[in-house]
């Protein structure tokens, strides 16, 4: 005795397709999940680029000596700009300078002396939704007129 399987065909088509279309949308989850995270990289990466910039122009201007009308910020003779107005006191001034600049996203880096031949560069600059800061470290070396800026390392954060 033969079975009828009329229809059958049909049953089994919609089951394929189904487990088709299943694997399709696992898929496109899966690819969606990789773009976001993809995207999350660039933008932490051009961040962290523009912190890294904000704090190699900060450099070249004090190791040049230069200064920012401009920007309303002077970093010319930046051993001045943080001298202690008392002569008494021993402690390293807590004066910080601040310099931004106008890359494709915002740049500030903070100066802050932590000894007195040592400056700390702190740079934060935001690409996307991702901020990311960077710091650096200036130490000046050699005495008298051969006194120089020299930008020994960073840190990201």
């Amino acid at each position: 005795m033969k079975k009828k399987l009329k229809g059958s065909a049909l049953l089994w088509s919609v089951c394929a397709l189904l487990i088709v279309v299943f694997v399709l949308t696992g898929l496109l989850a899966l690819n969606k999940a990789y773009a976001e995270e993809e995207i999350n990289n660039i933008a932490s990466r051009r961040a962290e680029y523009y912190a890294r910039s904000g704090i190699e122009l900060t450099a070249d201007m004090i190791i040049n000596n230069k200064d920012r009308n401009e920007l309303g910020v002077d970093l010319k003779d930046i051993d001045k700009k943080f001298e202690d107005d008392d002569p008494t006191n021993t402690l390293i001034s807590e004066k910080k300078l601040t310099v931004e600049f106008e890359l494709e996203c915002p740049v500030k880096v903070e100066i802050e002396r932590t000894s007195g031949d040592i400056l700390k560069l702190s740079s934060k600059a935001t690409a996307g939704y991702i901020t990311r800061e960077v710091t650096a470290i200036m130490e000046q070396t050699g005495n008298g007129a051969n006194e120089k800026w020299e930008l020994k390392g960073y840190a990201t954060k």
